[in-house]
């Protein structure tokens, strides 16, 4: 049997992992790791082998394919408040994305090809920002254009509905890393959120990523200073705030609810649940419309601070975290009307449903109810008639 070394380079970066964390658990040395990636080593076919296949939750021919071909320029990922100069962070974020996108294509061919609105909005933003259109324009023409409602509650699901790839994993925990996006090769836009926030700031962290795909998509963004990658992320972040708190709303309810105390923290938590906006985000946005002095402003962080509410804000409880759903659709569509079944997409990507359940973001029974579909015997085994003497 032959051995693709490149393959398993490929599960050790979906992991995560070092090629010395992942001889530790092999139980083999770090050179045997070097020699199955680098030299197409053969590990035995006992131990190490079976090791491979039940940390991974692969199939023994997973090893056997081709190397996939890249769908993704990595100097097209751009990451939020992450360490822009990690290239093991980038490695393993890269790895994942060519796998996610490898998986989507094959479900996506059981399909009648979508027109996915995303990729038009992106051309009619940059030809307005060519025309000189101001940033706020751009970003409440955004908002409209993808029906986005004026609370964003519906936030997530139009951003995966006009085409855009959201999967929610951890990202680095070794790192800061909020979120990330790019343009597959193929034209295919992904957001990629961290896990462990809640959901107001993950709005932000949704806009901010669109702001990426529709502005910063031509960018290489490991040829940019750090003083151009500061200057990105401000202008991401002034799109997310227009994007998410559109000046005429936003001042009618602020003026309402806030105005006079605009630099108590707790005077925000009513227009937080208008807007499902972070506090800090929603003053931020007083701030700069001249609502807050730069006194009254550092007053007001000040006052987070002792509260605590840099961490975890009133209502951040109560508010539920939507969790992305458009992969997830696609496949109990093509499940339930038997186009395909759950032994014949394990084979066909040669792995196992707990691989596919951690990779994709899907609910750890996701594939429960259709397996069980597959072991139905109800309709030839049947009840007798027999009762139970009392």
């Amino acid at each position: 049997m032959s051995f693709n070394g490149k393959k398993l380079t490929e599960l050790r970066l979906l992991k995560g992992w070092s090629r010395f964390e992942l001889a530790q658990i092999l139980d083999v040395s770090e050179q045997a790791v070097w020699q199955f990636e680098t030299k197409g080593l053969k590990p035995d076919q006992g131990s190490t082998m079976m090791k491979l296949l039940r940390v991974f939750d692969v199939k023994l021919s997973y090893f056997q394919d081709d190397t996939m071909p890249s769908f993704v320029d990595s100097g097209r990922i751009a990451f939020r408040n992450g360490d822009f100069n990690s290239r093991r962070t980038i490695q393993i974020q890269e790895a994942y994305i060519n796998k996610v996108h490898s998986i989507f294509k094959y479900i996506e061919s059981y399909l009648v090809p979508p027109q996915w609105e995303f990729p038009n909005l992106q051309e009619k933003i940059i030809e307005q920002k060519n025309r000189g259109v101001l940033l706020e324009k751009l970003a409440e023409f955004a908002k409209d254009y993808l029906e986005v409602s004026e609370d964003n509650s519906n936030l997530l699901y139009q951003i995966e509905r006009s085409g855009v790839n959201v999967l929610g994993k951890i990202i680095d925990i070794d790192r800061n890393a909020d979120a990330y996006s790019l343009w597959t090769n193929d034209g295919t836009p992904y957001i990629v959120l961290g896990k462990g926030k809640s959901a107001v700031r993950r709005n932000f962290d949704l806009a901010h990523e669109v702001a990426h795909l529709l502005l910063h998509s031509h960018i290489d963004f490991e040829e940019l200073s750090l003083g151009d990658l500061k200057e990105m992320e401000q202008e991401a972040d002034r799109f997310a705030s227009y994007f998410l708190l559109p000046k005429s709303s936003f001042i009618q309810k602020f003026e309402k609810m806030v105005i006079p105390k605009v630099s108590n923290p707790d005077s925000y938590i009513g227009l937080k649940s208008e807007f499902n906006v972070s506090i800090q985000a929603l003053e931020y946005r007083a701030y700069k419309l001249g609502y807050l002095t730069t006194k009254q402003n550092s007053y007001f962080y000040r006052v987070i601070t002792k509260k605590g509410y840099k961490k975890s804000e009133p209502l951040d409880e109560i508010i539920p975290i939507k969790k992305p759903g458009k992969i997830a659709s696609i496949l109990d569509m093509i499940l339930k009307s038997n186009q395909l079944t759950v032994g014949e997409l394990m084979d066909s990507q040669r792995v196992s449903t707990k691989f596919l359940v951690e990779h994709l973001d899907l609910e750890k029974n996701f594939f429960e109810v259709y397996n069980s579909k597959n072991s139905d015997y109800g309709s030839i085994i049947q009840l007798n008639d027999f009762q139970r003497n009392a």
